[in-house]
């Protein structure tokens, strides 16, 4: 751990000297020491990375490395937070951090509060680089409810005795709900003004930096209040979600107002359309770039300059580009996923973890005599929200959002994957609307998603954001698993579109429970919906526990105990019927 820890020093004299940098530590070594310490201390990365031998040193370390198991929020998900948490850290200090819950599979990962901290001061780097060393100017547009806060923030609950009161450490996911309860009360009982920004500094930063905050604006107010807020701040650099800044750049145009201290516009989260691009120049009178972020990872990648590649930061994150067939590296200017390793987080280590997103990957870069790093031509949206008609392509979020904004203006739009064969674009009309585009709309995606693809469309009372504030302007049904997709169209409202066979889903949530349950149970795809459970499988009272237990992570809802009570579960075929019976409820 001695390269870690030279790290997170160098991170807190950087954060005291209010100058952003490179880590002077190799990232090579901050690799290998996370895969140790993760083999010793953390139960999941143990028996994962058993079957792979000792942990080599020098040259050969790196190639026995790429070899290791990729893991996906998923699999952490059902590991459980005991077996994935390093017990050298004391949780009374941990800051949770939850993940955006846009994949369907939320996820909360935990965080020592030094390198909390330094994620929050990364983010100042494109705006110290380029704009002002002045935190003061910088102002992010964030939804306030889903700011999470310092670990200072998060103890005062329990020391003023308040309403909201996080319980002890050992219930953490009572303690989850509970914070976020308190922090919503918190926010709704601000005054107007106070709602509309907060400071957002790292909370052990010195006082000559505490007069020197960047500023947080809820992304979540209306145009209007959002302007007010920003005018009276008289920012330099903005960073916020894409959709939110366009939006307010156009309301901008249209009410002829500007705000002239703004010099440098960066948008993050969300793929920024070409019709918002062009609003944030016409109103900003800026150059949009991007910012790559995630909740996992923090602060990732930042692009200087329009058309410039995205640089990694790579002195404390370990980026893959793999390809999308799972057959190695991918070459530079191919499609591929994104795996990423955190080279800081000991607390509860991400190794190799599939982000879920999908980039081009450039020839790196040397910014320092001793630090390569990383470069992405662009990110082009989720992997899973990757459109993927019958004859086996891949359709981008790039590809859809160019075709709809050219032919579609005025509307608010979403598209929805059904199925291979079916989509549905959702619109909002907004002032100006044609619905005579409408069909010249239609025809543009049938012309990108292929022969014998049906799009229908469907008028939208709202297009509603994700929890974390972002809004998918893509949302691939097809590859969400079974159990829960019936539960994410009717959040979508196109549940009335969506051709379900209930018994169908029902065979396959069980299929898979009982493969994750039993041991020696096979899916094979052929559900025998005759064995008798207990007299042919042979389920023990624990087993069967924990196939309730699968069965509410594989459908996405709980099961309540009265519904157990009526049912009669004999036969794999019973459970079919229980599992019907329940998802129509």
């Amino acid at each position: 751990m001695h390269h870690t820890q030279l790290a997170l020093t160098a991170a807190m004299q950087e954060i005291e000297g209010g100058s952003i940098g490179y880590l002077p530590v190799s990232p090579l070594e901050l690799l290998r020491e996370r895969v140790l310490s993760a083999i010793e201390h953390v139960p999941f990365y143990r028996e994962l990375y058993s079957p792979f031998g000792a942990v080599p040193s020098g040259a050969g370390f790196l190639d026995w490395f790429q070899q290791l198991p990729i893991v996906n929020k998923s699999q952490l998900q059902a590991a459980g937070e005991a077996r994935l948490l390093n017990p050298c850290y004391s949780s009374s200090e941990l800051i949770r951090r939850p993940t955006s819950g846009s994949t369907g599979v939320p996820f909360a990962l935990l965080l020592d509060s030094r390198v909390f901290v330094f994620r929050k001061w990364r983010f100042q780097r494109p705006h110290q680089h380029l704009v002002s060393s002045e935190a003061s100017k910088l102002t992010y547009i964030f939804p306030w409810d889903f700011v999470v806060r310092t670990a200072q923030d998060a103890r005062k609950p329990a020391a003023n005795g308040a309403q909201g009161e996080a319980p002890p450490p050992r219930t953490p996911a009572r303690t989850e709900v509970r914070e976020l309860k308190e922090h919503t009360q918190r926010f709704t009982a601000m005054a107007k003004k106070a709602k509309r920004h907060g400071t957002d500094s790292p909370p052990e930063a010195p006082q000559a930096q505490g007069a020197s905050k960047a500023i947080t604006v809820n992304s979540l107010l209306p145009p209007s209040e959002l302007y007010a807020a920003l005018a009276e701040l008289e920012p330099k650099s903005l960073m916020g979600f894409a959709s939110v800044i366009a939006a307010l750049a156009r309301w901008m145009d249209e009410e002829g107002l500007r705000l002239p201290t703004v010099q440098q516009v960066w948008t993050t989260s969300e793929v920024l359309s070409l019709e918002g691009a062009a609003d944030i120049r016409r109103a900003l009178e800026c150059e949009p770039l991007k910012i790559y972020a995630s909740n996992e990872f923090g602060f990732m990648a930042w692009q200087a300059a329009k058309d410039a590649l995205l640089q990694v930061e790579s002195d404390r994150l370990h980026l893959e580009t793999l390809r999308r067939d799972g057959q190695g590296l991918a070459g530079t200017g191919e499609l591929s996923r994104l795996v990423v390793t955190d080279l800081m987080n000991d607390t509860m280590p991400l190794i190799r973890y599939d982000i879920g997103d999908v980039a081009r990957p450039r020839e790196p870069v040397s910014v320092t005599s001793t630090l390569v790093c990383a470069t992405l031509d662009g990110l082009e949206g989720k992997e899973a929200d990757m459109l993927q008609p019958p004859d086996g392509r891949s359709v981008t979020t790039f590809q859809i959002l160019g075709a709809i904004k050219d032919t579609l203006p005025h509307a608010q739009y979403r598209v929805i994957g059904l199925s291979p064969e079916r989509y549905v674009m959702q619109y909002l009309p907004g002032v100006g609307f044609e619905p005579a585009n409408l069909d010249a709309t239609t025809a543009r995606l049938k012309s990108i998603l292929g022969e014998g693809v049906q799009v229908l469309t469907h008028r939208a009372e709202t297009i509603q954001r994700e929890p974390s504030g972002k809004l998918r302007p893509i949302i691939n049904l097809a590859r969400i698993p079974v159990g829960a997709r019936r539960k994410q169209a009717e959040q979508l409202g196109v549940l009335h579109l969506l051709e379900v066979d209930e018994q169908q889903v029902a065979r396959e949530v069980v299929s898979a429970a009982l493969a994750k349950v039993l041991p020696l149970f096979k899916d094979t795809g052929a559900l025998n919906e005759s064995l008798e459970l207990y007299a042919d499988l042979a389920i023990s009272s624990l087993q069967f526990v924990q196939l309730l237990s699968t069965l509410e992570k594989e459908l996405s809802l709980d099961i309540d105990d009265e519904d157990l009570l009526d049912a009669e579960l004999v036969t794999v075929g019973d459970l079919v019927g229980f599992v019907v019976g329940i998802t129509r409820k």
